[in-house]
Parts: structure tokens; C-alpha cells; sequence
């Protein structure tokens, strides 16, 4: 009967801990983050702003903007990152399908060998409340600097 009883409880820890939603120790502007980042990667320095970046993801009308709290969006010549802060994790699978989508136009429009490369790499994730992509080929680097300072190290 121990045994019934040890085994169940470490399956329900295991069962917990899998379940457990990675929530940000910080809760940084999306400004914010794109702001560190450009200062490590300086060619990143052209800030789009939210009209012109909502053009990127709005085509035809395919993209809520009233479930995001805040987003920044960063391009050079060679790459672009996008950081949004949403109201609540739920519309994270949403804004992922969104940001797909953008990578999927940067893939389309990529011109030389490099920036085909580059877009065909880009990636996005979520952590929390906030989806972001990235498409740079110091793409490792960025999700470490936006990861880092959602878990507050």
C-alpha cells in the first residue's frame, strides 16, 4: 500500500511540474525588449512603427490587434525581430499563427542567397504572455537576450 502511494504522488508531481505555464519573472514593455536588443545588435536600429507595423501583419483583416497589449517590431537589411505583449497567454497560439505568416512574407520576399538563409531560419516562440520571432542570423543570441529578461537573470 506505501508503495500505491509513493508511486501515485511522484506521478502526480511529474504530472504538475509538466503542467506548470512558464510565466515571466518580468513584465517588460515589448519596447523595452526590442530596445535591449538593438543595443546589442546595432543593425537591428530601424524601429517600425505601429501603423506601419500593423500593416505587416494585417493583409486582409487577419490580425487582431485588440488581443495584444503592446509589440515592437525591429528591421535591418538583413533581418527583422517582432515582440508582442499580450493581455493574457490564451491568444498566444493566435499571435504565433500571425507571426508565421510575417515569416512567411520575409521568406517570400528574401533577395540574395544570405537573406533567403536568414528568413528561411527565422523562428517563433512564446514565453508567458509574450510571442516573439526572429529572423537574423544571430537569431540564438536574440531569443537568449528576450528569454533572459523574461525570466528576470
Amino acid at each position: 500500500m506505501r508503495k500505491k502511494i509513493i508511486v501515485v504522488a511522484v506521478m502526480l508531481v511529474i504530472v504538475l511540474c509538466s503542467c506548470a505555464k512558464r510565466e515571466p519573472a518580468k513584465s517588460p514593455a515589448s519596447e523595452e525588449l526590442a530596445n535591449k536588443i538593438s543595443e546589442q545588435f546595432k543593425d537591428l536600429n530601424i524601429n517600425i512603427e505601429e501603423k506601419k507595423a500593423e500593416e505587416l501583419f494585417d493583409d486582409k483583416n487577419n490580425m487582431d490587434f485588440s488581443k495584444i497589449e503592446n509589440f515592437a517590431v525591429r528591421q535591418s537589411k538583413h533581418g527583422e525581430i517582432g515582440v508582442f505583449r499580450l493581455y493574457t497567454d490564451v491568444n498566444a497560439d493566435y499571435i504565433k499563427e500571425a507571426a508565421h505568416k510575417r515569416i512567411l512574407k520575409l521568406q517570400a520576399e528574401a533577395c540574395g542567397l544570405e537573406n533567403l538563409n536568414i528568413a528561411n531560419n527565422a523562428e517563433v516562440r512564446s514565453y508567458g504572455n509574450y510571442v516573439y520571432y526572429v529572423s537574423h542570423n544571430e537569431k540564438d543570441k536574440i531569443f537568449k537576450i528576450i528569454e533572459d529578461e523574461l525570466k528576470g537573470v
